[in-house]
């Protein structure tokens, strides 16, 4: 359908997520998402042969008979992405994956000290060079159109921020830019039902550490900043704890300040 320009992304997400929302065993996530890339890497190379399919690990046993898609392959191999925040998923995707998709939340200091040198850990021991790789950071994105509706994006971004910073497994994405507190204390507002308290403990200072908001102009040299570090990059709209016009208001800003026509 796409004309042979599909990517597959793959990622592990959080323990709880796994667990609870879909009764998955979690196990070490990276070795876990190795294994579910190196199998579903095999399942599409295999589908069209009609030969059968093997896979065995400790998280997937795949054993596939008399199975043959019926369309034709439009080139020998997708490119498989993975989703990584921290040091060993990003070493996993340097050693399997075709690519790597950062967070929204990666602050330039986390891509640059933690993620950059793990996957490139990976390509060295899998023995490929960087240039046969992608990484695309990404960024949450809130435009603001005038300074009337300056401190709504902020608000906007500072939501998003927040949703994120209630899960222990990205503590240390906050801590390496020196708001461990601030996290903690959104977390604890959330654990403790008081939603109003948890965007309120996120700082203006930690919106502009880990999102671009303001006007096109501002937002532009921010977001290209951080697209020098990778790539290509991925922007997103705040999506948690506000409505859903507002969501689409801010992709809309985004398609209109980096679509094509803004090239």
């Amino acid at each position: 359908m796409s004309g042979g320009r599909f990517r597959l992304g793959l990622g592990a997400g959080v323990k709880r997520l796994n667990e609870r929302w879909h009764g998955a065993e979690y196990g070490r996530p990276a070795p876990h998402l190795r294994e579910t890339v190196e199998a579903t890497r095999l399942i599409m190379e295999s589908a069209n042969a009609g030969a059968p399919i093997r896979y065995e690990g400790k998280y997937h046993d795949i054993d596939i008979k008399g199975w043959t898609r019926p369309h034709p392959a439009l080139r020998e191999k997708v490119p498989i992405y993975v989703a990584a925040v921290g040091e060993g998923m990003a070493r996993m995707a340097g050693d399997v994956a075709d690519g790597v998709l950062g967070h929204l939340i990666c602050s330039p200091r986390w891509l640059s000290e933690v993620m950059i040198p793990n996957f490139e850990k990976g390509l060295s021991r899998s023995g490929r060079e960087r240039s046969s790789f992608d990484f695309i950071p990404g960024m949450c994105v809130a435009i603001a159109e005038d300074d009337s509706e300056l401190e709504d994006a902020y608000d906007a971004a500072r939501k998003t921020l927040a949703f994120y910073a209630t899960v222990r497994t990205y503590a240390p994405v906050f801590e390496i830019d020196g708001f461990g507190a601030e996290a903690e204390a959104v977390g604890n507002a959330f654990r403790a039902g008081d939603l109003a308290g948890v965007a309120a403990a996120v700082t203006d200072e930690m919106v502009d550490t880990y999102c671009a908001v303001g006007s096109v102009e501002r937002v532009r040299e921010k977001v290209g900043r951080v697209a020098e570090l990778g790539d290509s990059i991925s922007l997103g709209p705040p999506t948690y704890f506000i409505q859903p016009e507002e969501i689409t208001e801010y992709q809309r800003r985004v398609l209109k300040a980096f679509g094509p026509a803004n090239r």
